[in-house]
């Protein structure tokens, strides 16, 4: 049960309001001082982590990233470039090339091998030296891949919905073909799957029984041409609406051709989720990312999906194959800020706690950092991105290599810190969820994992520590504890990254931690322990028997 702050921190709270808004209104050039939040009483919570395991299970390798098929086709996905970034991730991971340039590419395969793209081709030229690179990252990683190749091109243009809108170059099926032939002779098993367009019910017409055949057409095509790679398909790939109506269509078309069709066919399901957007005239801001409305609305999106996987008999993974936290390249001042990188972790924890086998961050791969190009620039499809988890500070360090961590990129690198096992139900309610996010994971040799997350900006002037009960499993009694923090000022909206440190260690420009991260010892009594996590941080407590 939440209990309300007690009365003296709301005076105190109201005292530090007011003397904030006098030196505001005193019009002196001096700065109001930061928050100090040590005077505020903490909120307490009490969990429970006595139950059993629940039948969902916890894989941190399940993270990776989406990347545009521009930066494949620019030669981006290199050893050089990203292999450090990735490995510091872990030894298993997936890199999926697809994005809104999978259209916009030219894949120079078949009999277009020799053929000069077309001026459509925005998005550059894939050939066979980009895979070779490719090969050679994968190799040094351990990392597998997912390959996006063009839809728009291939069907009905009565189909399109808007064709004079970034008019895709005339790919054919031979240089589709060619290309996944190329592919699976190069990398192999570590080609997990061809995916079909990108949020195809976006630029098409095409219904979700249209776009099941149009996959199948697909498959057998290339079949045909590799009949004994048996390589399956990613779809549908559909938008970031928050219903579940066209992979659910997708899925009903999809078992209408037998129980059996649709793991013959797929991969994996796969759907796309962000947190907010900034297309258009539509603005994100770190309150709605870290809100308790946008953890219920991705809540209910990744039971759906769930819902989707039992009906299909979880004979096909279900996936968020391109996520983060604000469409149409992030949000400025929040995508790029420390607030995402618990926003991330958080998220990871609860799409994997709904049973979602995969969550690719979309990303950039060689970009400097504020480096933005307007969406009619031909350069757009390989600027930066303010949800990209790393970029240079200027082209010097870009070409030697030299890409700095963001905040995204510390979430995903915390939430590898956490072993294989299976969830525990910590019994937080959702009134809690503007406070506190709290997870629990017993791994294979019995010890529990709590992931705790206080998400009030330590910036505002009402945040209060999380003091947190919890009643753990008996023969419990060791603790420590490793905590994701910021040092900067800014809160929440910092934009400094290099003030983030995970168990006092920080992400080198070459990809590599410059130390291990260090826990601290956590007071367990008997059956139960207290612990207190600062406004905007997060903690692992790792508690032995």
């Amino acid at each position: 049960m939440r209990l309300r702050p007690a009365p003296s921190t709301l005076a105190r709270t109201a005292v530090l309001a007011s003397a904030v808004a006098l030196i505001a209104c005193a019009g002196q050039a001096i700065a109001a001082p930061a928050p100090d939040n040590s005077a505020l009483s903490a909120t307490p919570f009490a969990l429970d982590a006595r139950r059993a395991p629940s039948g969902a299970k916890f894989d941190s390798g399940m993270q990776g990233f989406s990347v545009e098929s521009a930066d494949f086709a620019h030669g981006y996905l290199t050893k050089d470039l990203l292999a450090e970034r990735l490995k510091t991730l872990g030894p298993h991971g997936v890199l999926r090339l697809g994005g809104y340039s999978m259209d916009l590419v030219w894949p120079a395969f078949g009999s277009a091998a020799d053929a000069p793209a077309p001026a459509q081709a925005i998005g550059g030229t894939v050939d066979q030296t980009d895979l070779d690179s490719l090969k050679h990252l994968l190799d040094s990683t351990g990392w597998k891949v997912t390959l996006g190749v063009p839809l728009k091109s291939l069907i009905d243009p009565a189909k399109l919905k808007n064709p004079a809108k970034d008019p895709a170059p005339q790919v054919t099926m031979d240089q589709v073909v060619g290309e996944v032939k190329a592919a699976h002779a190069t990398l192999g098993d570590d080609l997990l799957s061809v995916e079909v367009g990108n949020e195809y019910d976006n630029v098409t017409t095409l219904t979700p029984a249209e776009m099941w055949s149009t996959v199948k057409h697909y498959q057998a095509e290339i079949d045909a041409a590799l009949p004994h790679a048996h390589l399956k398909m990613t779809g549908p790939s559909a938008n970031t609406a928050l219903t579940n109506s066209v992979i659910n269509g997708f899925a009903d078309a999809a078992l209408a051709d037998g129980p059996d069709a649709p793991r013959r066919t797929l991969a994996e399901m796969a759907s796309h989720l962000y947190a907010g957007s900034h297309c258009g005239t539509s603005t994100a801001t770190m309150a709605q990312l870290m809100s308790p409305d946008t953890y219920l609305k991705a809540r209910t999106k990744l039971q759906g999906i769930k819902a989707v996987g039992a009906r299909l008999h979880h004979t096909v993974p279900m996936t968020l194959n391109e996520s983060n936290s604000a469409s149409c390249s992030g949000q400025p001042g929040v995508s790029d800020a420390y607030g995402s990188s618990l926003w991330a972790l958080d998220h990871l924890l609860e799409t994997a706690q709904n049973d979602v086998s995969r969550l690719l961050f979309h990303t950039n791969t060689a970009a400097i950092c504020g480096d933005f190009k307007p969406r009619d620039s031909a350069d757009y499809p390989i600027s930066y991105r303010y949800y990209g988890a790393f970029c240079a500070a200027d082209q010097t360090q870009l070409d030697a290599h030299q890409l700095s961590a963001s905040p995204l990129y510390y979430g995903l690198w915390t939430f590898r810190q956490l072993p294989k096992g299976h969830f525990v139900d910590l019994g937080l309610p959702d009134d809690a969820l503007g406070n506190l996010r709290a997870y629990g994971i017993e791994d294979e040799h019995g010890k529990l994992h709590v992931v705790l997350i206080n998400v009030q900006d330590p910036a505002a002037t009402d945040a209060t520590d999380d003091t947190v009960s919890m009643k753990l499993p008996r023969g419990m009694h060791t603790a420590r504890a490793t905590t994701l923090v910021s040092s900067a000022p800014g809160g929440l909206s910092s934009l400094d990254a290099g003030a983030i440190t995970l168990g006092g260690a920080k992400m080198t420009p070459a990809g590599t931690a410059d130390r291990t991260p260090q826990s601290t010892p956590v007071q367990v009594g008997p059956g139960t322990s207290t612990i207190t996590v600062a406004p905007g941080s997060a903690q692992i407590i790792s508690i032995s028997r």
